[in-house]
Formats: C-alpha cells, structure tokens, sequence
C-alpha cells in the first residue's frame, strides 16, 4: 500500500513537471518571437524568428547562419533576454528528461508493483 501511494505520487509529479516544463517552452519561446517581431518587422514572420530564437537559445555559437539579420537578432536576444533565454534552455531540458523518468517509473511500477 505505502509503495502504491509513493508510486502515483511520483508518477503526479513528474507528469506535473513535463506539463510544466512544455508549457514553459511554448510560452517563453512566444514571447521571445514576439518580442523579436516588436524588435523589427522582419521577424513578424514566425519561421524566421523561431530560427533566431532557436539559435539564440543554443548553448553555442551559431556560426552556421549567414543571415545577418538573424545574427544580429540573436545577439539582441542574448543580451536583453538573457533570464528568458536561460528559463528556455531549462525547459528544454526538463521536457526531454521528464518523459524518460516517467517511462523507466512506469517500467518500475509494472514490474515492483504490477500496476500497469
């Protein structure tokens, strides 16, 4: 009984935490698209920004873009938005590592504990 209950507590918390963390994905790269369109109206076009934001949220130096516009994009957004970038790159994270601890909980469960 007192595994069962760890169990789903676990199990509501992780799920809790992806939701959480995918949430906090679409919505900060939003706002950076936006914020990016308010910048300069080049970057009203969405797939134009998401590049910008994409590479500005990239641990390293995105020296594969030619576009200057999108250089200099990026650049602004390190700069100004560098708390914005830094919650994306974590969001990033959890929502990849979140879906793999639920899926190695529920092999867990299955197995201890035959809930599946």
């Amino acid at each position: 009984m007192d595994k069962t209950v760890l169990f789903w507590i676990l199990f509501g918390v992780l799920g809790f935490a992806f939701a959480l963390a995918v949430q906090m994905r679409i919505v900060t790269a939003l706002v950076l698209r936006r914020a990016l369109g308010a910048w300069r109206a080049r970057f009203l076009d969405r797939q134009i920004a998401n590049q910008a934001v994409m590479f500005a949220a990239a641990a390293d130096d995105p020296s594969e873009t030619t576009d200057t516009d999108i250089g200099e994009a990026i650049a602004h957004l390190r700069e100004t938005y560098a708390p914005a970038l830094g919650h994306l790159r974590t969001a990033r994270r959890y929502s990849i590592i979140a879906p793999v601890l639920l899926l190695a909980l529920a092999a867990a469960g299955r197995t201890v504990l035959g809930v599946f």
